[in-house]
């Protein structure tokens, strides 16, 4: 486990620009920028094992599927990983992400954003 902080996080973000999700990560990174100073855990568990978690989630659990967008570079990015990857969450006020990140915390490989209601 490592923390890291959110404003870290939050410029990590700022590089991850998939198209599909732009104006979502834009709006998250904004948010973000009033908790800057605190710290979030990055937990390292194997990537299979969060595939198969999130797999069963996705499949299971319509209110978790429906509610979040990037599941198609999520599950990408998990199956291609033979190792451990970084998984964290982080929240300002409406918005927060599930955020897959490498080994390093240098690079963000997905995200799963959360819908706005």
């Amino acid at each position: 486990m490592k923390q890291v902080k959110v404003g870290n996080i939050a410029e990590l973000l700022s590089a991850f620009r998939p198209a599909a999700l732009v104006e979502d990560v834009d709006r998250l990174v904004a948010a973000l920028a009033s908790e800057s100073d605190s710290v979030v855990e990055v937990t390292f568990p194997p990537a299979k094992e969060v595939l198969d978690v999130y797999r069963y989630r996705y499949d299971s659990i319509g209110e978790v599927r429906d509610s979040r967008i990037g599941w198609e570079l999520f599950f990408p990015a998990l199956e291609d990983s033979d190792g451990r990857v970084g998984l964290l969450s982080v929240r300002a006020g409406e918005l927060g992400a599930i955020v897959l990140v490498d080994e390093t915390v240098e690079l963000v490989l997905a995200a799963l954003i959360r819908r706005s209601a």
